[in-house]
């Protein structure tokens, strides 16, 4: 997936950031995680797709009574799309989604943390087209479901599987929309 941006800026910029706002927030954190994203269109014009981002988790858990529970967090991403055809070969983007994920409880695992989640947030673009896709308006909705896995002594790590799905929802046409596999590496801090 060789990008024509330094992508690598955003992802140390992210980094960095969201690291003294975890460091000075102290006891209330305004940054729990950061991640890195990789992932293509699920078309013909070759989009490849790079975003880093912050997530705080909520605090507030349902359904605690056993080995698994739901809980969720507010995941913010910065994103760089490139397309190899088309008019417009590159896009940024900024979203913010709501995610609820279904866990096993990291105390009771040993090491192995499986969890489901799904989400549906607002992303705004610098461009409405990407390649041949006609996105009509710079705001987008964003659709995903995912499946993945913590991991690491504290389950600081995590690495997961994300299925996305761009569309205006028909607020202006056409809406082409966009349809991504994702492979998102994260990193907790607590």
């Amino acid at each position: 997936m060789p990008m024509k941006t330094t992508p690598q800026l955003l992802v140390i910029l992210l980094l960095l950031f969201s690291h003294a706002l975890h460091v000075n927030a102290g006891e209330r954190r305004l940054v729990d995680a950061v991640s890195v994203t990789l992932g293509e269109s699920n078309d013909a014009d070759g989009i490849d797709v790079l975003r880093a981002g912050i997530q705080k988790r909520w605090r507030h858990n349902w359904f605690t009574g056993g080995a698994w529970y739901l809980g969720g967090y507010w995941d913010s991403e910065l994103a760089i799309m490139e397309a190899e055809k088309g008019n417009t070969d590159e896009v940024l983007g900024l979203s913010i989604t709501p995610v609820l994920r279904y866990q096993r409880d990291a105390r009771l695992s040993s090491g192995i943390t499986p969890f489901a989640e799904a989400g549906l947030g607002f992303h705004l673009l610098s461009d409405t087209h990407i390649g041949t896709s006609d996105l009509s308006s710079a705001f987008q909705f964003g659709s995903l479901l995912g499946i993945g896995v913590g991991f690491g002594g504290r389950g600081q790590y995590e690495l997961s599987y994300r299925f996305t799905r761009f569309s205006n929802a028909d607020i202006k046409k056409p809406n082409d929309g966009l349809d991504m596999h994702l492979l998102k590496l994260g990193y907790n801090f607590e």
